[in-house]
């Protein structure tokens, strides 16, 4: 069954895997950075309360200041993908988000400080955003699209699993501003290692959302003297997602969803402890859910690349309400607690995921990162107040259970607005500008 955008006549699944799993492997690994900031805050609290005095409505500002950096400029961080290529922004990218996460260590107790310096990390980490890893991997995965964009987002998935325990552990051992500093360059300088040599596509194709001839694609005399117009992936234009009421219900169902989402990465190991659970088996239940979140993003990828089933999208966004909901009933029981991890690593894991997939399904890829660069404005916006709002919560009435009880009807009201959004349009191949055979 072919549901997908410009599918007809491009690679068989195969060839797909065999040209362009490299491609995929460093995808993978570099957005896994992108999740380290907010997966680790709720580690790097305490440290910073017993260090400094701050409270956790200071600390949880760092992502209020990340989103008011991140949310306006993230639409031309898109255009940058789009007119630079995928590969010239990213390799910067982890370099500058490396060593300003570990310049973290040099914090002095300054609350201005602290802004600062959270204010160059989100100048940083607008070159590693999603839009810029997905095109390449959509544009060279087109009968596998869903099941490859699963993989590539298990990368945050695998951080969030990964990166509770090992920081729980790095700051026992070593103290937090080492922490930071063994974080930021040792994630990073892994992930550069595989994106340097693999982030590139192995095809002939030379259409702009996958490569350039400055990168070495197509370049030569065979492309110089290609006679027909080079052929761009389709979609639509920016002007017309902004009118697309599909992609506006897509867009509110992101930021509700990151709203509540952010604001359980940054406390999840908080919240955990004030229903009686240890920071150890805190940070452990991160890994039940970054599993669960690489099972159900690969599951619904490969239903999604085969049948478009109305209520997938709903269960997925909506099931973090019945999370919700069993925690605030737990009394502590670990049982039930480890069911509430692994609820929201189905739910909560796959929503980006969704997110992305239904962008470029409805979307297409023709201007991709200013469009996902627009709905990710939403995801800036909903990751700077939801935070904050959480730690206010608890500042105030000494609990999470308020943040709860409001996550349970948001998050049903996310799933409505992605339920039944109908049959994924068919783009057709426009011309690349520039490249018609009278010009060439």
């Amino acid at each position: 069954m072919n549901n997908g955008n410009d599918r007809g006549g491009k690679d068989t699944s195969p060839s797909e895997w065999k040209l362009h799993w490299p491609l995929l492997l460093a995808a993978t690994f570099g957005i896994s950075f992108g999740g380290i900031p907010v997966t680790t805050l709720g580690l790097f609290m305490q440290p910073l309360q017993n260090e400094f005095g701050w409270d956790r409505t200071t600390i949880s500002l760092s992502m209020t200041v990340f989103a008011f950096i991140v949310t306006p400029l993230t639409p031309f961080a898109g255009a940058l993908v789009d007119r630079f290529g995928a590969r010239a922004i990213a390799i910067p990218g982890l370099v500058l988000c490396g060593l300003s996460f570990a310049a973290f260590s040099l914090m002095n107790g300054m609350v201005a400080l602290w802004i600062g310096m959270w204010v160059v990390y989100a100048l940083a980490s607008l070159l590693i955003r999603t839009m810029v890893w997905n095109p390449p991997v959509a544009a060279a995965f087109v009968t596998n699209r869903g099941v490859a964009m699963a993989i590539m987002l298990s990368g945050m998935s695998v951080a969030s699993a990964v990166l509770p325990l090992l920081t729980h552990t790095l700051i026992a051992q070593l103290g937090w501003r080492l922490a930071y500093v063994t974080i930021g360059l040792g994630w990073a300088g892994v992930a550069l290692l595989l994106v340097v040599p693999f982030f590139k596509v192995r095809t002939a194709s030379r259409s702009p959302l996958v490569s350039n001839q400055s990168e070495g694609e197509g370049a030569g005399e065979g492309a110089a003297a290609r006679p027909e117009p080079v052929l761009s992936a389709g979609g639509l234009t920016f002007g017309e997602a902004l009118r697309n009421v599909t992609m506006i219900r897509i867009a509110l169902a992101c930021f509700l969803a990151t709203l509540l989402g952010s604001a359980w990465g940054v406390h999840m190991v908080p919240i955990y402890e004030t229903f009686g659970v240890t920071k150890v088996t805190a940070a452990s239940l991160a890994f039940v859910a970054g599993i669960t979140a690489i099972l159900a993003r690969l599951i619904a990828g490969t239903i999604m690349d085969r049948f478009n089933f109305a209520a997938l999208p709903f269960v997925l966004l909506a099931s973090p309400a019945l999370a919700y909901g069993l925690l605030l009933m737990s009394n502590g029981s670990l049982p039930i607690i480890i069911a509430v991890a692994a609820l929201i690593g189905f739910g909560g894991g796959t929503s980006l995921y969704l997110i992305i997939y239904l962008t470029t399904q409805y979307g297409g890829l023709r201007h991709f990162g200013k469009i996902f660069g627009t709905v990710s404005m939403m995801t800036g916006l909903s990751a700077g107040i939801g935070p904050v709002t959480a730690g206010r919560i608890f500042d105030s009435t000494g609990n999470y259970e308020l943040y709860l009880m409001i996550g349970i009807p948001l998050f049903i009201l996310a799933g409505l607005l992605v339920f039944g959004l109908g049959p994924y349009p068919q783009f057709a191949p426009v011309e690349a500008p520039g490249t018609s055979p009278e010009r060439t």
